[in-house]
């Protein structure tokens, strides 16, 4: 054990007890030595196996479990409807945004059918659809006039130069 003494004895000490003859710092009793706290205490080990042991159900802590499970699933229900309406905008904005990109595609074929429609009913390409058909004018007295006051009702009027007679 280190003291203060004993670092003293070490420097200062030691040169002293050199002068000293033998006799008189050495000690004839043998040291005894302090016991050791509960050196007579044996503590047998034994081998526990507790796969058997089944542990009791605590009603208190089962019904704690279900609290924290419907709480988390409260919560995660909390957060999927407070994020919905994000989603459901975004969602709306790509079909929105699909939409007016359909539009524009028919009106371009809209556009596109107008000309060729325009193309097709042209006087000049009629008169030549005409020709190759061999199709020619009427007569003043092929023609028939439709009249009426409204545009359900018609009525026949056969021109004079054939019986002479108006269909009324």
């Amino acid at each position: 054990m280190a003291t203060l003494a004993s670092f003293v004895n070490r420097f200062v000490g030691v040169r002293a007890l050199t002068d000293v003859p033998p006799a008189a710092w050495t000690r004839e009793e043998t040291p005894r030595l302090r016991p050791i706290a509960n050196e007579d205490v044996y503590l047998f080990v034994k081998r526990i196996d507790n796969s058997t042991v089944v542990r009791a159900a605590d009603p208190v802590a089962r019904r704690a479990r279900s609290r924290t499970v419907a709480t988390g699933f409260v919560a995660a229900l909390l957060v999927i409807a407070g994020l919905l309406p994000a989603a459901y905008n975004t969602m709306a904005g790509f079909t929105l945004q699909d939409l007016r990109q359909e539009q524009a595609k028919l009106k371009q074929q809209e556009a596109q059918l107008d000309l060729e429609q325009a193309k097709l009913l042209s006087p000049d390409r009629l008169e030549k659809l005409a020709k190759s058909l061999k199709m020619v004018e009427p007569d003043p007295t092929q023609v028939h006039i439709l009249e009426g006051r409204n545009k359900t009702e018609a009525r026949n009027l056969v021109p004079l130069g054939t019986k002479g007679v108006s269909v009324r």
